[in-house]
């Protein structure tokens, strides 16, 4: 079918992305902010890899399923793709993708219900919001558009974070004017703001913004210091100087406050530095680690090794319910905070190591239980091989992507057998979802 083509037709699926799927000829069309049961009318805009995706036009008739948005960007922002879709709906529809991952690779295991969110809105401690140029040489400052790299959707609300985050994000904004700053434009790679960076503390009322640029000369920094500090604690100026599109800088300057963030998750309290991961929603962290407590199933005698353990959030959760603990994790300034964090909380059983840990020396070390949280892309080859060879007798993994852990399978599978799934639900409104297996050795 051409593109610049108009369909109406009935959506069928939710596709991986999120993204409403109808029939289109032969083939399906993929459109966002459309969600099962709805009919609708679409303009195809796109093939992509053989692919149709399809711009919503309108909503002909709507699917039971679909609720207002409480977000005025709801259906144009990408950070709530899912928000026009009852929360019953979200969590079924991601126990699906799971399932559908796990069919396609032939693997016929039991997936459980998704367990919910705490908060579906001001849930998440951490955003990256963009700052690009925008209508009539203005500047834009939000959440890039779904399916356009190089364009910002200017958002004077958000409601994924707090209140006093927002008003953070316009007194940036208002900064920016006032000092005729330049935004950073991805596609001419030219140009001087280019990420603000929020980050919070639920629990300790802490909050922390970063103002990443291009170049090292900050206009007016009193003015910004004074603009952004009543609404965050910690004021931090980065630079990142490379052309890539990243909100991590090279160089990190205090303006303002204490260097990093603490934030407290049952009872433990992380110092947390400015560029190292930490679970970004702090109730489902919780959650989390309880989940990740009842399935490592420590009695108190064992070695518990926990890779890529970030700041320590894992190994202090469990320190209590092991005889040792070994964190290792490659951010220097994450071994750094775990150290400070193990000694504030009273971890005397905790070590932390600052390796890669796919070359992490096991001669010494004989682990009761690993437990894994890699990133988005999964564990190193090397880290599978080293857990295959040593075997020990207990794996718990926990993915921020089921896509990644399916791939791995077949080659757990040589020597374990998965005995246990749980899907948690750290990502409302997206087509995220947190898996945590058990693999126990055969």
């Amino acid at each position: 079918m051409k593109l610049m083509t108009q369909i109406t037709s009935k959506v069928i699926s939710l596709d991986h992305d999120g993204r409403g799927t109808l029939p289109c000829g032969a083939k399906t069309a993929h459109v966002r902010f459309a969600v099962p049961g709805d009919e609708i009318e679409a303009t195809l805009v796109k093939r992509v890899k053989g692919e149709l995706q399809g711009r919503l036009d309108r909503i002909v008739t709507p699917a039971p399923e679909r609720v207002a948005c409480e977000c005025p960007y709801g259906g144009s922002c990408g950070g709530c793709p899912l928000q026009m879709l009852a929360y019953e709906s979200q969590l079924k529809w991601k126990r699906t993708f799971v399932e559908q991952a796990f069919r396609a690779a032939g693997f016929d295991f039991a997936i459980p219900e998704a367990q919910a969110s705490d908060a579906l809105f001001r849930h998440r401690n951490r955003m990256d919001y963009v700052i690009s140029p925008g209508e009539d040489g203005g500047i834009a400052l939000g959440l890039k558009e779904p399916g356009r790299w190089w364009k910002t959707l200017d958002l004077k609300t958000c409601l994924m974070l707090s209140d006093d985050a927002v008003k953070c994000l316009a007194a940036t904004r208002d900064w920016l004017k006032r000092n005729s700053v330049v935004p950073w434009d991805v596609r001419s790679h030219v140009g001087f703001a280019r990420y603000l960076v929020i980050r919070e503390g639920k629990n300790t009322g802490e909050r922390l913004a970063i103002l990443v640029t291009h170049g090292p000369e900050l206009p007016d920094e009193a003015g910004l210091v004074e603009a952004l500090s009543p609404f965050a604690t910690t004021i931090l100026h980065a630079v990142n100087p490379t052309i890539t599109d990243l909100s991590i800088g090279e160089t990190y300057r205090l303006l303002h406050g204490r260097p990093e963030l603490t934030e407290e998750v049952n009872g433990i309290r992380y110092a947390i530095p400015p560029r190292s991961f930490f679970q970004t929603n702090t109730a489902g962290a919780a959650a989390l680690s309880d989940i990740v407590r009842g399935l490592a199933d420590l009695k108190g005698d064992e070695t518990l090794l926990d890779l890529y353990c970030g700041v320590g959030f894992f190994s202090l959760q469990l320190a209590k319910s092991a005889k040792r603990v070994l964190g290792v994790e490659l951010d220097a300034d994450a071994i750094g905070a775990a150290r400070r964090n193990a000694e504030a909380n009273g971890a005397l059983n905790v070590e932390f190591r600052p390796e890669k840990a796919e070359d992490l020396s096991w001669e010494t070390e004989q682990p009761d239980v690993v437990l894994i949280d890699p990133p988005r892309s999964g564990l190193h080859p090397k880290v599978i091989d080293l857990l295959l060879e040593k075997a020990p007798p207990r794996i718990v993994y926990v993915s921020c992507n089921y896509n990644s852990l399916v791939k791995e399978l077949p080659r757990f599978l040589t020597r374990y057998k998965l005995t246990k799934i749980r899907l948690l639900d750290m990502f409302p409104h997206t087509p995220h979802v947190e898996t945590v297996v058990v693999f126990e050795r055969m």
